[in-house]
């Protein structure tokens, strides 16, 4: 009768895990839409998941996002999550202003 037990807990753990990692996506997707508003650039692509590690106690996230300025050139930004929490967004550089290209 408590076989399925572990099996349960395990399934548990597993849908936690799924569940924060869609909390930080979304976290990290809402700050690199407010950095591109931010820098007026335009957001063209969505979040990819590019590293996980653990430190200090809690899982570190780096999701990688691409921008344009007019349509030219793309370039990429990071945003970097511990835990929940959004701890740094870092663009490329790129050109400022309204004649710039």
């Amino acid at each position: 009768m408590f076989d399925f037990f572990p099996w349960l807990i395990g399934l548990s753990i597993l849908g936690l895990f799924w569940w924060q990692s869609l909390g930080a996506r979304w976290a990290a997707r809402r700050a690199a839409l407010r950095a591109c508003e931010d820098a007026e650039v335009t957001f063209i692509d969505e979040l990819a998941f590019q590293r996980l590690s653990f430190a200090r106690g809690t899982l570190k996230r780096r999701y990688r996002f691409e921008f344009y300025r007019r349509g030219d050139r793309r370039y990429t930004g990071w945003v970097d999550m511990r835990g929940q929490r959004v701890e740094h967004v870092e663009m490329d550089p790129h050109p400022f202003g309204p004649d710039m290209s």
